[in-house]
């Protein structure tokens, strides 16, 4: 299971916990105390994080969220006492209708930072929807032909909650169609967005608890931050094109190795040739095809992408002897695969200048080799640079020796 979806499973249990806790155990006076300001201070911190990692959708998520906690609370205590208000229960209403669909549009529209003078238009989006939903709380005669759908329902399991039956019909479906979404990106964002609908949705049901809605918000706002700190962990050390580790993760690893390690330094044959004849998006496919291959470099390899068409695969404990036949696997893997030059598809996109020449092989397969020099630590070479040198010229042996395929570095080599 993806890690993703892992931690997506991980918090709707913790969601659940956050409902059903304060049920059964009261909590001490001085967390029940702190706990209407937590989601505030690690929402805060997210939003920042969002900002300066420069993820506006995950900022407008957020943001969201924050006025979601805020409405709910001030709803909460006016929904808690026995005579409850009409005009704060068309308020609950109101919100309990909009929210859910201005957390669907801002996970379409285009992404954009929450404090940047292009994000213009979600602003005007916000504020007309608030404002929209502000007009209708002053004038509640407009919404008399959907009073039938807006009373209070005794619902099987949901009796004691005030949650009307459109509201809870609108939320379910919004919240349907954010995990659909999730399932098709399978992005930070998309948890992200899928997230906050389910806690809108239980806070929406839970709106007379104020535990609850501080608890899961405090449980939504560390998501947040934990997601926006993996999006910034994965724009440091990941490289976007082909998805592996790049070369800081690369040299951060090199740093934590003990005495006894084997890396091999390899490049894609005629990758140069390649890209000119076929285009740059081809050789795109090719760098992508080549790295989901080299993942499954058996042996504990870990492989990252040194930079433009050269990879290293790193053996943390393991001598060149023990790891050949691992990279002589992947070597010849890689040979074989039919990678196929797709005919082009004459789009818009593709027609302007400077675009490349994908495809101009007319969907012929083409075979795709690698050379790899292999080169481990040893008395000669006591430093990661050392070993990166020796590989670096086992791989120009290799090359030299007639391309797609293995040589590994002497022991005495300086």
């Amino acid at each position: 299971m993806p890690s993703l979806d892992r931690f997506f499973l991980f918090l709707l249990m913790l969601f659940a916990a956050a409902i059903a806790v304060p049920m059964q155990w009261p909590l001490p006076p001085q967390i029940a105390a702190m706990l209407p300001m937590m989601p505030w201070a690690v929402m805060a911190a997210a939003l920042l994080l969002s900002q300066i990692y420069q993820q506006g959708r995950m900022g407008f998520v957020v943001l969201l969220s924050m006025g979601n906690f805020g409405v709910a609370s001030y709803l909460q205590q006016a929904l808690g006492g026995s005579n409850i208000n009409a005009d704060v229960q068309l308020g609950y209403w109101l919100w309990g209708l909009t929210a859910p669909l201005l957390l669907l549009l801002f996970a379409l529209l285009p992404s954009r930072l929450v404090f940047h003078p292009r994000a213009w238009g979600h602003w005007l989006l916000l504020l007309t929807v608030v404002f929209a939903a502000g007009l209708l709380w002053q004038q509640s005669a407009l919404l008399a032909p959907l009073s039938p759908w807006l009373q209070t329902r005794q619902l099987p399991l949901f009796s004691w909650s005030p949650a009307p039956l459109l509201l809870l019909a609108l939320q379910l479906i919004v919240t349907l169609i954010c995990w659909i979404r999730y399932l098709q990106t399978k992005s930070h964002d998309g948890v992200a967005v899928a997230l906050a609908q389910v806690a809108l949705l239980l806070s929406s049901l839970w709106i007379g608890e104020a535990q609850q809605l501080a608890l899961l918000a405090t449980c939504l706002a560390s998501a947040q931050l934990l997601l926006v700190l993996g999006l910034g962990h994965q724009l440091a050390f990941i490289d976007e094109l082909t998805a592996i580790p790049g070369r800081r993760a690369l040299n951060m690893a090199l740093a934590r190795l003990g005495r006894r390690y084997t890396l091999a330094m390899l490049d894609i044959d005629h990758f140069k040739k390649f890209n000119d004849t076929h285009g740059h998006d081809v050789g795109d496919e090719v760098l992508q095809m080549v790295a989901q291959r080299l993942t499954l470099v058996t042996h504990g390899g870990k492989v990252y992408r040194y930079g433009g068409e050269e990879f290293t695969v790193l053996f943390s404990g393991k001598q060149p002897a023990q790891v050949k036949a691992a990279l002589e696997a992947v070597r010849q893997d890689i040979a074989d695969y039919p990678f196929v030059v797709r005919s082009a598809k004459r789009k818009g996109a593709d027609l302007q200048q400077g675009r490349g020449q994908r495809g101009e092989g007319g969907g012929k397969t083409v075979q795709v080799t690698i050379s790899l020099g292999v080169a481990n630590r040893t008395s000669n070479r006591t430093d990661t640079d050392a070993v990166l040198k020796a590989a670096d010229k086992a791989l120009y042996v290799a090359k030299k020796a007639g391309r797609n395929c293995l040589r590994i570095a002497p022991k005495a080599q300086d």
